[in-house]
């Protein structure tokens, strides 16, 4: 049996866009889509023909952070960690752009972090729940948000869960520009045609220099907060529990913000 296509793609002029397709699902990240997502990153980043890669997700949502589902039938336990897609995005030397429609919560909004940067949909929703999950985040996301909106507003979103809304994250700096929701992937493809005026190796050379000022910045805050996600465990039972819980926090906050 072949695995369905969990991660649609299509080559667009220099563009790549690499859409998330688990919409039942809110695009959560199971452990095969997990494995696509990064096949799909690594084939668009040694693409000679890809100036820019865009990331975006099928359904109206961007991405509903890690499969809580599958993740409670085996519980957590950080030493298990594997390759994942989140580093794989950070990774990355051609440009990523997030097209962010719909929530991007907890690692799905620490795989839209890892985005050199986000253009959103006026239907765009933030939120971290690790701690409302019983998770301690170990994609970057502390070191990533606080780089991006402040370690202020980066703790006020960690502590409460709550979502902003497209408004406040342009505001704080989190997205670059909001656009209608029908205007998202023309947008993003406009600006991928836009990167295609530079010169490419010129562009390079200038991604690198800001890769260095965010590595400079965060590099240390990552790496500690990976070892500390190592040292994590969450029993399958308390997940399972606390899954229900997110979930319906998770859709109580979207109702209210419309």
């Amino acid at each position: 049996m072949t695995s369905p296509d969990l991660v649609l793609i299509e080559q667009i002029g220099a563009g790549r866009l690499i859409t998330l397709n688990r919409p039942e699902a809110r695009n959560a990240l199971s452990q095969a889509l997990n494995r696509q997502l990064i096949d799909a990153l690594a084939a668009a980043d040694t693409d000679a023909d890809t100036s820019v890669i865009l990331l975006a997700g099928a359904g109206g949502a961007f991405c509903a952070g890690m499969d809580l589902k599958e993740l409670a039938e085996r519980g957590f336990t950080g030493t298990e960690k594997t390759e994942n897609c989140i580093d794989r995005v950070s990774n990355c030397r051609t440009p990523v752009i997030g097209l962010i429609d719909g929530p991007a919560v907890t690692g799905g909004f620490e795989l839209a972090l890892a985005c050199d940067f986000l253009i959103a949909s006026q239907r765009a929703r933030f939120a971290d729940t690790h701690a409302r999950v019983g998770i301690v985040p170990g994609g970057g996301l502390t070191a990533r948000l606080a780089e991006v909106i402040g370690v202020r507003r980066a703790r006020q979103m960690s502590g409460t869960g709550q979502y902003i809304d497209a408004a406040t994250a342009l505001r704080w700096g989190l997205v670059n520009e909001v656009v209608e929701s029908a205007a998202l992937r023309e947008r993003g493809l406009a600006i991928a045609e836009a990167f295609t005026a530079t010169d490419p190796a010129t562009l390079a050379e200038v991604w690198q220099l800001y890769d260095a000022i965010s590595h400079d910045q965060i590099a240390h805050a990552v790496d500690r907060e990976a070892e500390i996600n190592k040292a994590w465990s969450a029993q399958a039972a308390a997940l399972a529990d606390s899954t229900t819980a997110v979930l319906e926090h998770g859709r109580a906050q979207n109702r209210t913000s419309r």
